[in-house]
């Protein structure tokens, strides 16, 4: 008995200095500012749009079905960042970017602020927290930094006037004159390629926010080539895009549609560009790590904040609740994460927060809105009948799961897609009888409490 008392007190320092050796798992957590569905999607983008996030997707698993919390970026920033629905929240529109000292955000705990709690090095830039996260997390969140990101999107550089400029209403769009390694986005990415690629003695918490492809899109002229609007190939407008919607759902006529409608090519060829430069930043990122040292114990999640439209129901920008506005890009990489996994369950970017405290291995947090996802990384087949909830202001919810959107308006007005038969939703089926077991199956996700909207900040126009 003294022989085996005598060895475990020996073999207790050794154990201990093992589990202190094993590096703890890093986080490197990519935003990518408006990027719709195409993302990481060759299956139904219009052409190879974001060739450096397909590459990647092979290293991980692909959520092909991913929805944001909200289909605009401050509420869907501030969901997916603390954790918490927009109807537990409050926060539902972009002009709500400051928050009273008693608001539950404030009491609550972000996803980077909890890993700084758990020991981590704090490191991120370009537009990551947006608004009322921001004021929640407070102004110095970031123990290394460089200073660009909310304010790349206004001081980037834009076409001379009458040089290739376009602009349509809040669009515009035209080839810069000047070369990527200029531009805000690409100055990022080469800062967070550089912390990549020098060993930490910390573990680190690394966010990168990559403002393209949000408007105004301008891009190099090597970007506009790669998409000229003649070869655009994607599905055109119904001839009546409001078909079946209830009354009070349907989007106002915009001053501008048919001009829109006339150049609508010409907008997506923009956009694509846009979403091609950005995709070059995320690779040089993710060339960084594969260069560096940490690849082996890092966790990589790279996501859109919410999807964008052109012209569906009308809807020439993002902020419905329909897949368009919905549907974002999403995949996760890294240590115990199989290669070449794809899974068709809808989840939510809410999810990630309760994900990467798992795959980190730290304690579960507590309170949180989302689910982890760790089921569906082991086995993206895995039974899942959670639908994906997306909110756009107060009492307005679209559930998704693997068959059906179900929408549902604070007065009532609803809509039904069936995405098996109809993935471009023009076939309102919420009216028809035999639809009433299926909404009554969603409608017991929706929430259950809608908190009110908070007020507007003093300035009340907020940041898109």
């Amino acid at each position: 008995m003294r022989t085996l008392t005598f060895f475990l007190l020996l073999l207790t320092p050794l154990l201990s200095l093992q589990a202190a050796a094993a590096p703890k798992t890093n986080v490197l957590l990519i935003v990518i500012d408006d990027q719709n569905g195409f993302a990481g999607r060759t299956d139904v983008a219009p052409q190879a749009v974001t060739p450096q996030l397909d590459r990647f997707a092979k290293s991980g698993m692909t959520f092909a079905n991913a929805q944001c919390a909200a289909p605009v970026c401050n509420p869907s920033r501030t969901a997916f960042l603390s954790g918490l629905r927009p109807s537990t929240t409050g926060i539902y529109d972009n002009s709500q970017d400051s928050l009273p000292k008693d608001h539950l955000l404030m009491r609550s705990v972000s996803l980077p602020t909890y890993f700084r709690d758990q020991g981590y090095h704090l490191a991120g830039a370009g537009k990551v927290f947006s608004s009322a996260i921001a004021a929640a997390a407070g102004k110095r969140i970031w123990a290394e930094t460089i200073e660009l990101g909310r304010k790349a999107k206004k001081h980037a550089p834009a076409p001379p006037e009458g040089e290739g400029m376009n602009a349509i209403g809040k669009h515009a769009w035209g080839p810069l004159y000047k070369s990527k390694e200029e531009m805000e986005d690409w100055k990022l990415a080469g800062w967070a390629a550089e912390f990549l690629t020098k060993p930490h003695e910390e573990p680190f918490f690394l966010a990168c926010g990559i403002v393209k492809p949000h408007t105004p899109w301008y891009v190099p002229q090597e970007y506009f080539d790669l998409f000229p609007p003649g070869s655009i190939t994607v599905p055109d407008l119904a001839a009546d895009e409001s078909a079946g919607l209830p009354e009070s759902v349907r989007e106002k006529t915009h001053k501008t549609e048919a001009e829109l409608i006339q150049r609508r090519k010409e907008l997506i060829s923009a956009y694509l560009a846009s979403s091609r430069y950005a995709d070059d930043c995320v690779g040089r990122i993710l060339k960084g790590l594969t260069d560096g040292p940490n690849r082996e114990h890092t966790v990589v999640v790279i996501c859109g904040d919410n999807g964008y439209e052109f012209g569906e129901k009308h809807n020439w920008s993002k902020g419905s609740l329909r897949e368009g506005s919905a549907h974002v890009p999403l995949i996760i990489s890294g240590p115990g994460i199989a290669a070449q996994q794809t899974c068709t369950h809808p989840v939510s970017l809410l999810d990630l927060y309760p994900t990467l405290v798992e795959l980190a291995g730290l304690p579960a947090k507590a309170g949180l809105d989302g689910v982890s996802l760790m089921p569906l990384i082991k086995n993206p087949a895995a039974a899942w009948d959670r639908p994906a909830l997306t909110t756009a202001g107060f009492k307005n919810h679209a559930l998704r799961n693997d068959r059906w959107r179900y929408i549902r308006y604070a007065d009532g007005a609803e809509e039904l897609y069936d995405h098996t038969t109809d993935p471009l939703e023009r076939s309102n089926l919420a009216t028809k009888p035999e639809s009433a077991k299926i909404k009554a199956d969603l409608q017991q996700w929706l929430p259950k409490h809608d908190e009110p909207r908070n007020p507007d900040s003093a300035g009340g126009k907020g940041e898109d």
